[in-house]
């Protein structure tokens, strides 16, 4: 299986498996390919799948997951891939969590439900301790990978703790943030299978309209979940420079550093 560079990579037996290579930054330059991937869980990539990643160039996996998701789909070990385990939450809360009881008796009956999860979760990936401390862990994997290795950093869904691991790389290596939005728009139509099956399921199980809107809204990215992240790293850190030097340890000298790892000459 040969994998050619595009933003929505074509994998077999993985969905929302996307490139960041070729986003241009405000300095010229552009995101290399090869370099950076992101995407959902990995446990059902097929063995022809893997092949073509390593001749893609993938040597290393950077698992953002909990223990009990790294359990039940776990990523298999790759001759020459190292795997990097670092969890930005003790649980999954942003999809696993609809497994609670009380969140489901919420969800039946709002269909607003999911929405508002959603707007909490992504303001505690921006204040929650634990997540700043995953979020510089991923920064010193990536400032310590040669040039010849691609990443792939990801999730179960690859949508919110990736989404915002993307958005502070991207960010680092000086991409605009329109682009950053629309980097984190693409989730939809990447996994357009991905969350049409998941609502099914929920009305197949007889669920409300209240629920399956819930369930949608989980499954699915909205900027309004980007832009309640941002307004924090605006207006409770000064904005998002001050965030990735303050909080995640990038300091000018190591976002130069990423720079001179991830970015190439821009070719238009």
């Amino acid at each position: 299986m040969t994998i050619k560079p595009a933003r929505v990579l074509d994998i077999t037996g993985g969905f929302n498996f996307r490139e960041l290579g070729g986003y241009p930054t405000v300095n010229g330059a552009a995101v290399a390919w090869h370099r950076l991937l992101r995407t959902a869980h990995l446990s059902d990539l097929t063995a022809n799948d893997w092949r073509g990643l390593q001749a893609y160039g993938v040597g290393q996996i950077i698992d953002l997951r909990s223990r009990v998701e790294r359990r039940q789909f776990p990523d298999m070990p790759q001759p020459g891939v190292t795997i990097h385990v670092i969890p930005v939450f003790d649980n999954d809360e942003t999809e696993s969590s609809t497994a609670a009881a009380q969140t489901h008796r919420e969800f039946s009956v709002n269909p607003n439900g999911g929405y508002r999860h959603m707007l909490y979760v992504y303001r505690r990936l921006i204040i929650n301790p634990g997540a700043q401390r995953a979020y510089r862990q991923v920064f010193e994997t990536l400032l310590t990978t040669p040039k010849n290795v691609a990443t792939i950093f990801h999730c179960s869904a690859g949508k919110d703790r990736t989404g915002i691991g993307a958005v502070f790389i991207l960010s680092a290596l000086g991409v605009p943030r329109k682009q950053i939005f629309a980097d984190y728009l693409l989730t939809n139509s990447a996994s357009t299978q991905h969350i049409e099956a998941r609502v099914k399921d929920a009305k197949n199980q007889y669920r409300t309209v209240a629920f399956q809107q819930s369930i949608r809204d989980l499954a699915s990215v909205n900027i309004d979940y980007l832009q309640q992240a941002l307004m924090l790293v605006d207006y409770q850190y000064g904005g998002m420079q001050a965030y990735l030097q303050e909080v995640l340890g990038m300091t000018p000298q190591r976002q130069q550093t990423l720079r001179q790892l991830y970015l190439t000459r821009r070719c238009d």
